[in-house]
């Protein structure tokens, strides 16, 4: 049975789909411009802040809003602009959140301590898990967005080195492919692994997840076999007093770790 669709309903699917592409463009550049924006207007936050004050947080409906464009990883990379399909500018933008979610996590520790040896150590240690009670909220959203950009950069990686065969390969671009490699699988493992960690809460462990799970065959592919079963081995107590609405994206996460072949950028590592 065939279907046949009016002429006048034809012109509205064709004016539709040109509105449509000359629209979308506008609303993806928008979403880069909408990053670089609030990146800079929290990253004056930020540095305005003194260590006897606090960092910008979620609760803030106005940092809230700055948080909504800056930690956005999927509404941001779908955005075909021409900065994105850049290697230099995407590693550039990958930088300036984490830079953020760093300050959040060291806050405070510049200040000036009366302390040394093991006495200073512990102050430090005290600070962190303070900074991880205050601002876990924040901490999560910024390195789930790490994730989803990182798997932007292993796109435009994997697509840099599909351009030619692996025994043309040169030694230095082999060498930057594994530092590369190496670099976004210790950021993903490391990430996942928060999920074992007694200081991050049930949400936030959730937050940065799901964000491993979406990207989670992207990273694994990264890694040497050996590499994703030493991962594997590092999770098997992460069921333990697991929050049961952490397992799936959990599962997803080893599903991809234990795959065993070893192709693309994962032969350079």
């Amino acid at each position: 049975m065939s279907f046949l669709i009016s002429t006048p309903l034809r012109r509205l699917g064709r004016l539709f789909c040109l509105s449509s592409a000359l629209v979308a463009p506008a609303a993806w550049a928008d979403s880069y411009t909408d990053f670089q924006q609030a990146a800079s207007r929290l990253e004056a936050m930020v540095a305005a802040s003194t260590a006897d004050g606090s960092l910008p947080r979620l609760a803030n409906p106005g940092v809230a809003a700055l948080f909504a464009q800056v930690a956005d990883g999927p509404r941001l990379f779908q955005a075909p602009v021409a900065a994105l399909q850049d290697m230099n500018q995407s590693v550039a933008l990958c930088e300036r959140a984490t830079n953020l979610g760093k300050a959040y996590y060291t806050f405070g520790l510049q200040r000036p301590l009366l302390l040394s040896g093991a006495e200073l150590q512990q102050a430090r240690r005290e600070q962190v898990t303070q900074n991880l009670a205050n601002y876990g909220d924040e901490m999560a959203a910024l390195f789930a967005f790490g994730v989803h950009c990182h798997a932007h950069l292993i796109g435009l990686m994997e697509a840099e080195f599909r351009t030619q065969p692996a025994q043309d390969v040169s030694g230095a671009e082999r060498m930057r492919a594994r530092a590369f490699s190496k670099g976004s699988s210790t950021m993903f493992a490391n990430v996942v692994q928060f999920v074992q960690v007694p200081y991050w809460n049930g949400a936030q462990k959730k937050v940065m997840l799901a964000a491993a799970a979406q990207h989670a065959t992207a990273n694994a592919n990264l890694m040497a076999p050996p590499l994703r079963e030493r991962m594997l081995t590092s999770l098997a107590e992460a069921d333990k007093d697991l929050d049961p609405t952490l397992a799936p994206a959990l599962a997803t996460i080893r599903q991809a770790l234990s795959v065993t072949s070893c192709t693309g950028l994962c032969q350079y590592y």
